[in-house]
């Protein structure tokens, strides 16, 4: 993340940020992905302290979410940028980013539960399928490959999940 964007993602609460992050990470899919997206973020808050132990802290830890990196896509990462910036007037028009703010909303407060398979093993790990195919097949190229020493625990439609 630039360091100039941070104070508009660090004006959000808890709920938008968290909605944000959902709808970034997971706009696209069904709400049992979305709230498994949501129950990572919990868990990591819950049980990872080199996370963070806020919300804010898990979310803007650098190299954790794609769309907070502007290396992964500018273009994603600006659309990023002005959706906090302007989340009010954003969330009107935007019917992903709304549904994802309700779940982050509820998953706070608690009457929207968490994954329960990904809470019973505390996961905090997930990554989207085409990108793990992808580098795998492609070993010649940098990067972590974290998930070569985790257990899969649960493939959600784009999304694969690990502890």
């Amino acid at each position: 993340m630039k360091f100039i964007d941070k104070p508009i993602f660090l004006a959000l609460s808890n709920d938008r940020l968290m909605g944000l992050c959902i709808e970034r990470e997971a706009g696209g899919e069904p709400h049992e992905g979305r709230v498994a997206v949501g129950t990572v973020i919990l868990e990591r808050v819950d049980h990872r302290n080199w996370d963070g132990d806020t919300i804010q802290e898990v979310i803007l830890l650098p190299w954790q979410f794609s769309w907070t990196m502007d290396e992964a896509g500018l273009a994603y990462y600006v659309e990023s940028v002005a959706m906090a910036h302007d989340f009010d007037t954003v969330i009107e028009h935007n019917k992903a980013l709304l549904e994802c703010f309700e779940i982050a909303k509820g998953m706070i407060a608690g009457t929207i539960p968490r994954d329960r398979d990904l809470a019973a093993v505390n996961c905090c790990q997930y990554v989207a399928g085409k990108y793990r195919k992808y580098m795998d097949a492609h070993p010649e190229i940098k990067g972590t490959r974290w998930w070569q020493k985790a257990k899969l625990i649960k493939v959600i439609n784009g999304h694969e999940f690990y502890t």
